[in-house]
């Protein structure tokens, strides 16, 4: 082998051995479930891709209540990746959540997201409770459900749908006020902390609060008042039009028909710009 020869094959493998550490983070970091994960190292942020869209700019008349944001949740704070109260969708999923909505709209109604987007440093946040005893939450969202069996029951779990970018849990609003609606009971005390507040807001009412860890959330259970039997169905109705596939166990998920990233797990923290 002459000398140049070598030369050349020692710059390559010195090249290569450079790159290999970007190209597995960048090519595969699949785990055995054959998910693949961004990869996060040291304090570098992923950046959001430009193929996801802030859907309140699309259209600014959809209401946002990012609970995730804010301590109006199952923790009782906000959660890891949560930086901004802002809801973020891969592009065909937001337009195609702008089309239910301007579809609603024509009928007197609107939607409003609770949850979008989700950095999987979220459900890695969610997780790592779960694990712990606090439950100070427990009686507004799941006090029927001992905090050990949520993982069994599916309602947390390792890796969320909602990572994808695909996944969006939303509810519906009047357009007009409705008095009657707004200071109407509660027809039991499970997952009703906010009733009062979302009818005074102008929600409807789906039976239980969002984020109820209660058998009550499956969409058709049968113990539910007609009116709630009503928007639930109302609202899976609006949603598979364009697209999107109901979560059976909890009226308010929804996941748009074919994800635009079905094996992709994003942790780009959620940030106003």
């Amino acid at each position: 082998m002459g000398l140049v020869t070598k030369v050349i094959r020692y710059l390559g493998l010195l090249l290569w051995w450079l790159l290999l550490p970007e190209a597995i983070a960048s090519v595969e970091s699949d785990n055995l479930e054959g998910i693949r994960s961004e990869t996060v190292g040291g304090d570098i942020q992923p950046e959001r891709p430009k193929s996801f869209q802030r859907v309140t700019r699309l259209d600014s008349s959809i209401r946002s209540d990012m609970r995730y944001a804010s301590d109006q949740n199952f923790v009782g704070r906000p959660i890891a990746g949560y930086l901004a109260p802002v809801c973020y969708l891969a592009n065909p999923a937001a337009l195609a959540l702008v089309e239910v909505h301007q579809e609603l709209l024509a009928q007197g109604y609107g939607l409003i997201v609770f949850d979008c987007y989700r950095p999987e440093r979220a459900t890695n946040d969610f997780v790592q409770w779960a694990l712990t005893r606090e439950a100070a939450q427990k009686t507004h969202y799941f006090p029927r459900t001992d905090k050990s069996e949520l993982f069994a029951k599916g309602y947390i779990a390792r890796h969320s749908g909602h990572s994808r970018g695909a996944t969006v849990d939303v509810g519906l609003y009047r357009l007009q006020f409705d008095p009657a609606a707004a200071s109407g009971k509660a027809s039991n005390g499970v997952c009703r902390r906010r009733f009062a507040e979302d009818r005074a807001a102008g929600l409807l009412d789906f039976g239980s609060d969002y984020d109820c860890f209660d058998r009550l959330s499956q969409t058709a259970h049968p113990d539910l008042s007609e009116v709630a039997k009503q928007n639930r169905q109302r609202l899976v109705n609006a949603m598979a039009a364009k697209g999107f596939v109901n979560y059976d166990q909890e009226w308010w998920h929804f996941t748009f028909q074919p994800e635009p990233y079905p094996t992709v797990y994003f942790d780009f923290p959620i940030t106003e710009d």
